[in-house]
């Protein structure tokens, strides 16, 4: 399994998490929420890590760096594998950016709670960057949280696998 350094303000949990496959198509997620000290995925992302590497980014709250990002992208660029990536809430226009840098390596960037979207902007997205709205809070007792939605929702699990479903179909005709 591949390590990241694990010092600076988050030393007493990874930055990155890597789970899932040791090889073969990736999914790199960005969780801009995600406050906890883990060193594992949640739970209802075990069906993706049976058929993908993961890499679970944690970026702080407040619209931190992405350089741990970066990283994983330049990791997965050296080893020539494929990428999508999985953003939320603030940090889905930079993780566009960023994937339009890496565009040989990142195939979409599917998108959690983006926040309101101009269809004109893209999010600031270059024309090559194919991103697609998985999930979104829709309120009341199911959300039980302020958007964005958690990415361990199932909602937002059940639209990712969708979405690559989908896109793999496409490519496939």
């Amino acid at each position: 399994m591949r390590q990241f350094d694990n010092g600076g303000p988050r030393a007493q949990g990874p930055a990155v998490v890597w789970t899932g496959l040791d090889h073969g198509p990736a999914l790199v997620v960005v969780d801009p929420v995600d406050a906890a000290k883990h060193a594992e995925v949640p739970a209802t992302w075990r069906p993706l890590a049976e058929r993908f590497q993961i890499a679970w980014c944690r970026v702080p709250a407040g619209g931190g760096s992405l350089r741990d990002v970066e990283d994983v992208l330049e990791t997965l660029a050296q080893d020539q594998t494929r990428a999508d990536m999985v953003a939320s809430g603030m940090v889905c226009k930079g993780a566009i950016a960023l994937a339009a840098l890496f565009d040989a390596t990142v195939r979409s960037v599917l998108l959690v709670d983006p926040g309101p979207v101009d269809p004109g902007d893209r999010l600031g997205a270059a024309a090559e960057v194919r991103t697609r709205v998985v999930a979104r809070s829709v309120g009341g007792d199911r959300d039980r949280v302020e958007p964005p939605i958690p990415l361990g929702h199932p909602d937002v699990v059940d639209g990712v696998i969708t979405a690559l479903e989908e896109a793999d179909w496409q490519t496939m005709t």
